[in-house]
């Protein structure tokens, strides 16, 4: 992706003829890799095209953004479009905060209730209207293809594993990887700043370019490790109570955060 495409937005014809001319600011949370940028009332992602850099492209989104709509609150999507090697998508933008914002982290309560009753909803989607499978063959050679291409950022592993290669991260996936999976409609990179609250509510699920049909822990590991570091873990504990504690398997939390490091 060109490093000018971080810093200005230059819109496609036929985004401008569908987006009212605005004020766009640039967004600078989130780890999705996309250059995103804002209005008050529309959200534009850009990235490179089949690029192995980005954990999912943009047309994946906006299909899962079109599946998920009436069934979870995310964002409509306005235009896809794909010029001179770059995917945009135009979105509505949510009203709220995401959840690792310090007004939000204020309520630590209610933050983990809410997070808890958002995923046991996502979860509780048939599994067979959900098109998309991310299970564990799919994210295996997702990730497979990432560490080939030498674009996983071992800079950005976890503290426990700084210094290890992302080979030696592959390698311990395939030997201990779970005999089964609980598959559910999981959200796929379900941290902090991917829940927008609006008040006593969840008001939107972002950046759902992974999700799919997956083991729970998929989305139970990321969402308890961001609340351990945005938080504390007591309160990442209380969010397991909380979602169910009958299904939470800490050798898969484990392994789904391992598992992570390669997207």
């Amino acid at each position: 992706m060109p490093a000018d495409a971080h810093e200005t937005l230059i819109l496609p014809p036929p985004l401008r003829r569908v987006l009212p001319a605005a004020r766009w600011e640039r967004v600078t949370r989130g780890e999705s890799g996309a250059g995103v940028w804002r209005s008050q009332r529309f959200v534009v992602k850009v990235q490179g095209r089949g690029n192995l850099q980005f954990p999912s492209s943009l047309q994946q989104e906006r299909e899962r953004l079109r599946y998920f709509t009436g069934r979870v609150p995310v964002p409509r999507v306005v235009a896809y479009e794909v010029e001179g090697g770059l995917e945009y998508l135009a979105m509505t933008r949510v009203p709220g905060l995401d959840a690792a914002h310090p007004d939000v982290l204020f309520h630590p309560d209610r933050l983990v209730s809410l997070l808890a009753r958002a995923l046991r909803e996502l979860h509780a989607l048939p599994l067979r209207e959900c098109p998309f499978n991310m299970s564990l063959p799919v994210a295996l050679a997702r990730a497979r293809e990432r560490v080939a291409a030498g674009v996983v950022d071992e800079s950005d592993f976890d503290d426990e594993r700084q210094g290890r290669t992302a080979v030696s991260v592959f390698n311990e996936l395939a030997r201990t990887r779970p005999a089964q999976e609980d598959l559910v409609v999981a959200h796929g990179d379900a941290c902090l700043p991917n829940f927008i609250v609006n008040g006593e509510f969840i008001d939107g699920l972002i950046d759902v370019g992974r999700a799919g049909i997956a083991d729970r822990h998929a989305d139970l590991a990321l969402t308890h490790r961001s609340l351990g570091r945005n938080l504390n873990p007591e309160y990442a504990e209380q969010f397991l109570d909380l979602y169910g504690r009958d299904v939470v398997d800490p050798q898969k939390l484990a392994y789904y955060r391992l598992l992570d490091e390669l997207f």
